[in-house]
């Protein structure tokens, strides 16, 4: 290889040369030393920038991510995917907790360290970006970005809050709440101001450095100009000195010259006709190879380089240079070398030649450098190109590009289904040619979704809109819009359209994406209809029925004689000569024998028969509705009282003609209704409803299988009305906790003969606040099946009472119900409550009555024989009042006998009583009970009972009811201990 050869500088003669040297070279080095410097910090503060440019797209990505995992928790409820989220809202949370460290007059290094590494900052980029900040910040080139990161902050917080109030939401089971939609369009809301935040960030940093640049670079010109005119007087005393010195230097600028020409890369030169080139330093160290140390080397040998180009590159590399020798062309070709390791690298070329003044090139230079990161780059560019198609064309929903004139420059194979239409026939077109968007309601073509998004675009270059649950253009709701295809058919469909725009924020286009919504249109109105529509029978629910009735009633106050506004179509020969609406309320009559003795199934198909008969009997324009299981309501607009009683003895009358086999049986029932004429009259549906099911409960109450209407001077309705108004205040009093108890204490008349006990007795609390003792609703309760309830609510809150305060009596008697006997849960209850409680079962005794007992005599004794087996005790309350009770004592095994207060009241006076209640307690005591008196009031009964050999007394004699946690009475107590 040959290289061109300089003449070897003069020596300076003695000290004057020196001198002189130094006088040459020193500005140069302080020049040179500047230049460094500046280099230096120019270096250094590009360095910050680039950091915090990395930083920020760290932090970016960690928002894009945050935002994505909590969109699909919100979606699928997955704890990963927020776990995703809080890994991915730390990066920028930990560029914000080192920001706020290092704005502290003194921070802490560590500190700042710790976030940045949160905020995953490379570690080699902590110290300088934390120097930088400090030193920047306040300077007019890096206040913007500060800023921006300050706005950034306060909107990642939030979304962080965001975060944590919809993983709150998603605990408690309401991912799909309101609450929880607001809370992902807020998400949304945030990304969407994120955005413009991060590009200002990024044009802030893009601008600081530019700044930077330009006043280092004018520093460095400064230094270069100085230099230059040192150098040029260097220059100029050298010239004076050496011909083929200033030929030499001509000829090293010319050189420098021409290579800058190209690029600041690696520079060759070619003496055209001979197979030698010299190479800069950067291709022997790009290559591999050591430049002071080329014997041996390919660039040693006659071919030169040339043999490193890869073979299927090297004609093309040749056919370049022959057409640039030859035509002039440009010199300008891509090929691989083969590096020493034996792997290729690739480059570019470019060169010019220097012709004689016949126009042959007689020299060429250029440059070279390496462009294996951009082949790497558009490699990555294909595969991620290749990949969005991929992914594109897999999604399940339509996607569709357009260009700025909306018109198709792609589309999935989705598209083409929901479309109608092939690839093919769609690209070019006009979107609203293949997309023909219409409305539900009135089949008219939907408004121009492009237009919308383009004017729903703002200068801030964030653009685009959702059909999913707003309105459309036209009023209607996105939710109606439907696709025309070519083929007839439509399909319903929600769509989003956001717009394209390029780096300098110019809308290029659009891309919508349509969503096959029909199968969730379906679900829908199947919801709608079921949530108004009685599963069994299809006829309307309770909600829809008193919500029909509420519209009739408000029709008719603001126009009696107007359209009635209910389902169906009005029979066209029926003239409407009254305004006034009556209903009806009919309940099965026993209904609840078929079910146990034939079967739920045949018990659904005696609903379904009676069903038809409404039906069938009933017209057009009645509003029919299961209330609830053998329940049905009927509303007859504009329907006189006379013709509605038809109508009803007519209904009664078909029902009770029903005959079929269901389980081997014929199955037959009847009906009680309730009729309510002229429901105007009443004051609001609620007042509609009670007065029916309070004529329906008097026509079962005389017999069932027949009619009663409801009239206001009814004394027999108002009674019932009284006691199912009753119904509502204890259902009330239950879910309001606004019964009380109290108790009256029952007194031992001899010592020794037992623990003192208090009874449980119950009050109810009205709503102004007044006392209502049990005669007041018991028999409503009773009535209405009310008494098993409030004889659990008793059990637990008395059970509450003797945990709390056990040691002050013996014995707690607590009363239970005819109703609860029957009960097959209640002893199950009991066991529960006592385990709750942890109280023992010996100090608990429960009293029934002797008719209940009578009633319900099987029941009773397995109750009594379970909780005896616990140490229960029983009452029998009221003995004697029944004509069988000596009868039925053997069977019943209690521990006492409550006598009746009928025999008490008047004893002292009474001789008969006083044999009655002589022989009762005779009996008891023979059968191994203890004797309660009951409505002992005075000393002279309480002597009698004592004469007698009673056991207990239990009266106002011997104490008041009184509030149960107000009581204080001893835990031994007998009548002598009265006085």
């Amino acid at each position: 290889m040959r290289r061109h050869k300089t003449e070897p500088a003069r020596q300076a003669p003695g000290w004057h040369g020196l001198r002189r040297t130094t006088a040459v070279l020193l500005p140069l080095w302080l020049l040179a030393a500047v230049m460094a410097v500046i280099a230096s910090i120019s270096l250094a503060i590009m360095a910050i920038l680039l950091a915090y440019v990395a930083g920020e797209s760290t932090w970016s990505k960690g928002q894009k991510d945050a935002v994505h995992a909590l969109e699909r928790y919100a979606r699928a409820g997955d704890e990963a995917d927020y776990r995703m989220f809080l890994k991915c809202i730390a990066v920028p949370l930990g560029d914000r907790a080192a920001k706020l460290e290092m704005n502290r007059p003194q921070p802490d290094i560590a500190a700042i360290r710790r976030g940045f590494e949160q905020g995953r900052i490379a570690a080699a980029d902590i110290d300088g970006m934390t120097w930088g900040y400090r030193t920047l910040k306040n300077t007019p080139w890096m206040r913007p970005a500060v800023a921006y990161w300050d706005i950034g902050d306060r909107y990642i917080l939030k979304l962080a809050e965001t975060g944590e109030r919809l993983h709150a939401l998603a605990q408690a089971g309401k991912l799909q709440s309101a609450e929880s939609i607001a809370l992902v369009r807020e998400l949304h809301d945030i990304d969407n101001q994120l955005a413009p935040i991060e590009n200002g960030f990024s044009r802030s940093l893009d601008d600081a450095a530019r700044a930077t640049r330009s006043l280092l670079t004018l520093a460095i010109a400064a230094c270069a100009c100085l230099l230059l005119a040192v150098f040029t007087q260097f220059i100029r005393r050298s010239l004076t000195r050496s011909d083929r010195l200033e030929a030499e230097v001509r000829k090293n600028e010319e050189r420098l010259s021409l290579g800058f020409e190209g690029i600041n890369a690696g520079l060759w030169d070619w003496e055209v006709g001979s197979r030698q080139c010299y190479f800069s330093n950067w291709l022997y160290e790009q290559l591999g190879y050591d430049a002071g140390n080329a014997a041996g080397t390919p660039f040693d040998s006659e071919a030169g380089p040339t043999q490193l180009v890869h073979p299927d590159d090297l004609p093309g590399v040749r056919h370049a240079l022959r057409r640039h020798l030859v035509r002039s062309t440009a010199f300008d070709v891509e090929f691989r070398l083969r590096t020493r390791a034996g792997a290729y690298c690739w480059c570019r070329a470019r060169g010019q030649a220097v012709r004689d003044a016949r126009g042959r090139a007689v020299r060429m230079v250029g440059c070279l450098f390496d462009i294996s990161d951009l082949k790497t780059a558009e490699a990555e560019a294909h595969t991620e190109r290749e990949l969005a198609e991929v992914t594109l064309a897999s999604i399940g929903d339509a996607v569709i590009r357009t260009d700025e004139d909306a018109r198709v420059t792609y589309c999935n194979a989705v598209a083409e289904r929901i479309l109608g239409r092939s690839a093919a026939a769609m690209l070019t077109q006009p979107f609203e040619a293949i997309c023909d968007l219409r409305n539900g309601a009135d089949n008219a073509r939907s408004f121009d979704i492009l237009r919308r998004a383009h004017a729903a675009s703002g200068a801030d270059g964030i653009g685009g809109i959702s059909g999913i649950g707003g309105a459309n253009g036209t009023g209607s709701a996105a939710a109606d819009l439907y696709i025309a295809r070519p083929d007839g058919s439509r399909l319903a469909v929600d769509y989003s359209v956001s717009k394209l725009r390029d780096a300098r924020g110019c809308a290029i286009g659009n891309v919508v994406v349509l969503y096959d919504v029909s199968a969730l249109r379906e679900h829908a109105v199947r919801l709608a209809y079921q949530a108004t529509h009685d599963e069994l029978t299809d006829l309307y629910n309770r909600r829809e029925f008193e919500r029909r009735l509420g519209a009739l009633l408000e029709a008719g106050a603001h126009d009696p004689g107007g359209p009635n506004g209910t389902n169906g179509q009005s029979d066209a020969g029926e003239r409407r000569e009254h305004s006034g609406h009556s209903v009806m309320f009919l309940d099965l009559d026993q209904f609840k024998v078929v079910n146990d003795t034939c079967g739920h199934s045949t018990g659904d198909e005696l609903i379904r028969e009676v069903c038809s008969v409404l039906r069938k009997t009933l017209r057009r324009t009645d509003i029919i509705a299961r209330l609830g299981g053998d329940e049905f309501g009927v509303v007859l607009p504009h329907c006189a009282v006379t013709h509605a009683w038809q109508l009803a003895e007519s209904l009664r009358e078909a029902i009770a003609g029903i005959r079929f086999t269901g389980a081997g049986r014929v199955v037959q029932t009847s009906v009680s209704i309730g009729l309510v004429g002229d429901v105007a009259s009443l004051a609001c549906v609620k007042e509609v409803m009670k007065a029916a099911d309070v004529a329906c409960y008097m026509a079962k109450k005389k017999g069932r299988n027949r009619v009663h209407r409801f009239r206001l001077d009814d004394e027999e309705l108002s009674e019932a009305h009284t006691q199912m108004a009753w119904v509502a205040d204890i259902k009330a009093a239950l879910e309001n906790d606004q019964f009380c108890l109290f108790g009256q204490e029952i007194v031992p008349l001899a010592p020794g003969t037992g623990g003192a006990h208090v009874e449980v007795l119950l009050r109810m609390r009205c709503a102004s606040g007044a006392l209502v003792a049990p005669a007041g609703f018991i028999g409503a309760a009773e009535r209405f099946d009310l008494m098993p309830s409030i004889d659990r609510w008793v059990i637990a809150r008395a059970f509450g009472t003797i945990a709390a305060g056990a040691h002050r009596y013996g014995t707690w008697s607590i009363n239970l119900s005819g109703a609860s006997l029957g009960d097959e849960r209640l002893a199950d209850y009991i066991e529960e409550q006592q385990r709750l409680w942890g109280i023992p079962f010996s100090c608990v005794c429960f009293e029934i009555t002797e008719t209940a007992a009578i009633t319900n005599m099987h029941d009773a004794i397995t109750l009594i024989s379970r909780l005896r087996a616990h140490g229960c005790r029983f009452a029998l309350d009221d003995f004697g009042a029944g004509m069988s009770s000596l009868n039925y004592l053997k069977h019943l095994n209690v521990d006492y006998l409550k006598i009746d207060g009928s025999f008490i009241r008047g004893i002292v006076d009474s001789p008969l009583d006083q044999a009655i209640v002589r022989s009762i307690n005779q009996v008891a005591h023979a059968a191994g009970k203890e004797t309660i008196a009951e409505f002992v009031e005075d000393a002279e009964i309480v002597d009698c009972m004592v004469a007698m050999g009673v056991d207990f007394v239990q009266g106002y004699a011997v104490g008041r009811p009184a509030p149960l946690d107000a009581l204080r009475v001893p835990q031994e107590r007998d009548v002598a201990e009265l006085d």
